[in-house]
């Protein structure tokens, strides 16, 4: 004999399999990558909080759907390069580090537009002599969270 307390479990469990034994292997085969979109995640949440934003706001800015930018704020979309590209981009924030590859650009200032740069330029009043290179930041990527 049933007591009413079993017949109302009953009525609570699904007859479906929850096929929580699947998820479970899959989350431990993917372990690596879900990490990383974890913590890209908490950055982006991050940035998007301290701009003062809303993930509509930056969906419209990649004209994506705020559904699309809800999945990967909960760290579970594995996320193309050129989908991290934009993120950085719409929130002008730096998500991921290539480790050992640096980029930097010389730029040779002709003498003839120096007398231009000095008029823009306030707070340096030695300008260089014509033959000095000027180089930009080195370009890095890194997961911080």
């Amino acid at each position: 004999m049933k007591t009413e307390r079993i017949t109302n479990f009953e009525k609570l469990v699904s007859k479906e399999k929850s096929g929580w034994l699947e998820k479970a292997k899959w989350r431990q085969e993917n372990q690596a990558w879900l990490e990383k979109s974890a913590l890209i995640a908490l950055k982006i949440l991050r940035a998007i909080s301290d701009q003062g934003s809303s993930q509509k706001k930056l969906a419209d800015k990649m004209e994506v759907s705020a559904q699309y930018i809800n999945k990967i704020v909960k760290g579970s979309e594995n996320l193309s390069l050129e989908t991290i590209s934009k993120l950085e981009i719409a929130l002008g924030i730096q998500l991921i580090e290539v480790v050992g590859f640096s980029s930097s650009i010389n730029y040779e200032i002709p003498e003839s537009i120096l007398p231009e740069i000095s008029k823009s330029t306030e707070t340096k009043k030695d300008l260089p002599v014509e033959d000095e290179v000027y180089s930009c930041a080195t370009i890095s990527y890194s997961l911080a969270a």
